[in-house]
């Protein structure tokens, strides 16, 4: 009498003859190092901050410094006659601005922000809360891979436990198929029992192949979702069986989904603030510093280096500009109130989604608990056939019938613990929480 080793045992898959074996670990690893997406919400949370520094670098002082050179043509300027007694020397021809082709500068300036309404600030608060909706995009994108990779690893798992079962069944079901040969030629078994074991074999070796079918769609699935080429050949290592049931967290804890929304209204808050900093004066500090040859400020001009220095203030107003102020801070008031209602939105939206997965997981775990039950029954049914068929109370069609209801269930369970998987790290998602794969 044969028999078959229980099922979760076997799920421990063996991997194909050529090709790589892979862990669910490495397969996450793998698909991190490759993902664009999750590369891309990290360039953006770095733009963000860069943005913040520069924002708040306008409150930092700005130096300048200046170098000049110039060459001028020779001009003969009239000179000024001077009235002046003779007793004086007069009357005196006087050349008061001397022409001096050589003209040298040098000037350093300093400006400092005084105030300008608290744009800056405001921005640079915007920029601050966008790194943030940056970070939890990069979580949500990293959650999504996290699914995509361990969907279609669990997925593959249940294909290559499908396949072999049915190849199982299927050399089983030839043994069977060769003693009904064997009993035709001795007069124990009808021509047309033979007749029927062929052809039964014909179908589960359309099983067979639709096993191999599908475990084909579920490496290349996974292929695609590690960004591998899709003709790399992949099996799946880990066994596959049930994850741990997903505990209730002991507090309320935000998906990234929430947090984004969150970050993005606050940070359109911060821009309107910024908007309407536009009705502020701004004041800003200068001081300059001008060493000149020759200096324009003195007179009569001289060859030679002289200095001279400034400082000042500005304030600037806009009074008025046509309502383009107004405009902009109404734009980013309705943006930040529009940004508001999405966060309403995705919080209602993830409690429904959270209630949904809560519902399938408990479907998946009573559709594997089912498909477990089932097992043992279905080979217990194989076993007793085959007694029957040993004694000669019954044909060994019927074994052969057995042997692939067996590989049917065993397909079941295997196909119900990848849904029952995956339908726990949905959950876990759902109530914020990290996997666990122990």
């Amino acid at each position: 009498m044969r028999t078959r080793p229980s099922l979760l045992p076997c799920l421990a898959l063996v991997a194909a003859a050529s090709g790589s074996n892979l862990s669910l670990s490495d397969a996450l690893a793998t698909a991190a190092n490759r993902d664009p997406q999750s590369r891309s919400d990290s360039l953006g949370v770095d733009a963000s901050l860069l943005q913040a520094s520069l924002q708040r670098a306008v409150w930092l002082p700005s130096v300048g410094v200046q170098a000049s050179y110039n060459r001028l043509s020779n001009i003969d300027e009239p000179p000024l006659v001077l009235p002046l007694p003779a007793a004086l020397g007069g009357p005196q021809d006087v050349n008061i601005a001397p022409q001096i082709p050589n003209q040298w500068g040098l000037s350093a300036r300093a400006d400092q922000v005084l105030w300008e309404g608290g744009k800056s600030i405001h921005m640079e608060r915007a920029a601050t809360w966008q790194a943030e909706a940056g970070r939890a995009s990069r979580t949500k994108s990293r959650q999504e891979l996290t699914t995509r990779v361990a969907t279609a690893y669990w997925n593959l798992s249940a294909a290559q436990a499908s396949l072999e079962s049915a190849q199982r069944a299927f050399a089983s079901a030839d043994s069977q198929a060769v003693l009904t040969a064997v009993g035709y030629r001795q007069g124990t078994a009808l021509e047309q029992d033979t007749l029927q074991a062929r052809l039964r074999m014909r179908q589960i070796e359309l099983q067979v192949e639709q096993a191999s079918a599908s475990r084909e769609t579920a490496r290349q699935a996974l292929c695609v979702a590690l960004g591998l080429d899709i003709q790399s050949e992949l099996s799946a290592s880990d066994p596959l069986v049930p994850l741990p049931t997903p505990s209730a967290p002991a507090a309320i804890v935000e998906r990234p989904e929430i947090e984004q929304a969150r970050a993005q209204a606050s940070s359109a808050e911060e821009q309107a603030k910024a908007a309407r900093a536009a009705y502020s004066p701004q004041l800003a500090a200068s001081a300059e510093y001008d060493l000149q040859d020759p200096n324009p400020r003195v007179i009569p001009n001289r060859d030679s280096f002289d200095g001279s220095w400034r400082v000042g203030v500005t304030a600037n107003w806009n009074l008025f500009r046509g309502g383009m102020d107004d405009l902009s801070a109404r734009t980013a008031d309705l943006q930040a109130r529009q940004a508001r209602l999405r966060e309403v939105a995705v919080r209602d939206a993830d409690e429904q989604d959270l209630a949904l997965k809560e519902t399938n997981y408990r479907l998946a775990v009573r559709r594997r608990q089912i498909s477990q039950s089932s097992l043992p029954l279905a080979r217990r049914d194989l076993e007793l056939a085959l007694i029957r068929a040993q004694v000669g109370t019954s044909l060994r069609l019927e074994a052969i019938d057995r042997e692939s209801a067996l590989s049917q269930a065993e397909s079941d369970l295997a196909l119900a613990i990848a849904q029952e998987n995956a339908a726990a790290l949905a959950l876990s998602l759902a109530r914020g929480q990290d996997p666990s794969w122990k």
